[in-house]
């Protein structure tokens, strides 16, 4: 198994029908985050991270287990009233150009919400559909 700190890129998108999709790019070797809205294209950018943002980043991942979560989850019934997007993918690149790659459809792993609060706060707007 590959180690969190040989992680260089993460890539995680939320798409659905109807919905949109949302897309960002975190490059930790460059030191950059990419933003693609496709609802709200003027919202589209390229920033840079800090040292400090780059470091809380390699912190916080660990925690999510990402490493450890399946390569595909199966589609689950959302409860009633709940909106969840449709699909969503995240791949992760390694510096030996190994990639990792997990998906779901309306299925979550448990550290969801931990990797979609690490990516908020190095993007500073909400991974969410709207």
């Amino acid at each position: 198994m590959k180690d969190y700190s040989d992680i260089i890129r993460i890539e995680a998108e939320l798409f659905g029908y109807r919905k949109a999709c949302i897309r960002a790019i975190i490059y930790l070797d460059r030191r950059l985050i990419a933003w693609n809205d496709s609802l709200q294209w003027n919202n589209n950018f390229l920033r840079s991270l800090t040292p400090d943002c780059i470091e809380k980043i390699y912190g916080q991942i660990a925690k999510t287990g990402l490493l450890s979560w399946n390569g595909n989850y199966p589609e689950s019934v959302s409860p009633p009233g709940s909106v969840a997007p449709e699909q969503w993918a995240v791949n992760v690149t390694f510096s030996d150009g190994t990639i990792f790659r997990s998906t779901g459809s309306k299925s979550f792993p448990l550290q969801w919400r931990e990797f979609r609060d690490m990516i908020e706060c190095a993007a500073r707007v909400p991974f969410r559909l709207r």
